[in-house]
């Protein structure tokens, strides 16, 4: 996808996350259980403000000095839609192959790799507001965008499955994994074994368990989300069982 496409499919993302989250502030987001409504939004428009403060200095800003939201809830849709428009603006104005800092285990330091954690990240978020809203009357959530779940698939397996991987407390996660999209060209294999050092290969390869769906219910299988019973796993059901230690 053309990286300005990306965004302005990340801009109706967060319009679409703003509009399921603001109809019930207080409803309980399931998949991110500390959260209710009001909180995602808070988060997401903190995490935009703290994106687009590292893209304009080129420097390492803490999440933990991120901006927080406002007290009032009759000012939070506002301040998140002002930080949606202004972090967009910046993220397509900017030159992608620009240096800059970011959390890239693989030292991608470039504008370019936070246009594609801001689509990844917006696209799951407005997935959880979403989904949230359907369990309390609402309509289903809409798949994520094809080709920025094969984007976050592609984040998830080469950026951070080796770090949850070598967490001491993962255990019953062996054997190859091959992941097949059934939805656009999208494939990938690793050796859940090798854990700090598993390398996702793209392509289609022979592997112990292999699992096929859509992009968008890869990623969220991945990311811990419950992509009903699309799902097709081949091989033994351990890694699918097991799946669930792997929180980010």
């Amino acid at each position: 996808m053309p990286e300005l496409d990306l965004l302005t499919t990340t801009a109706a993302d967060g319009r679409d996350l703003l509009q399921a989250a603001e109809a019930d502030w207080s409803r309980p987001i399931p998949h991110c259980p500390e959260w209710d409504a009001a909180e995602l939004v808070g988060h997401m428009g903190g995490i935009l403000a703290w994106m687009a403060t590292i893209v304009t200095t080129g420097e390492r800003v803490s999440r933990g000095d991120r901006e927080l939201p406002p007290a009032d809830l009759g000012e939070l849709t506002g301040w998140y839609s002002a930080h949606l428009d202004r972090t967009l603006d910046i993220l397509s104005t900017t030159d992608p192959d620009i240096e800059t800092w970011t959390f890239s285990s693989r030292g991608d330091h470039r504008v370019g790799w936070w246009r594609r954690r801001l689509a990844v990240e917006m696209a799951v978020h407005r997935w959880d507001a979403q989904h949230a809203a359907n369990l309390d009357g609402g309509p289903p959530p809409h798949p994520l965008d094809g080709d920025i779940a094969a984007a976050g698939i592609e984040e998830f397996l080469i950026e951070f499955l080796p770090g949850l991987l070598a967490q001491d407390t993962v255990n019953g996660l062996t054997g190859t994994l091959h992941l097949h999209a059934t939805d656009g060209p999208s494939e990938w294999w690793t050796d859940l074994d090798a854990r700090a050092d598993a390398i996702a290969v793209a392509g289609h390869a022979k592997a112990d368990t292999a699992i096929r769906s859509t992009r968008s219910d890869l990623l969220l299988w991945l990311t811990n989300r419950d992509p009903s019973d699309t799902l097709e796993i081949l091989g033994p059901p351990d890694v699918s069982t097991h799946w669930a230690q792997l929180r980010r």
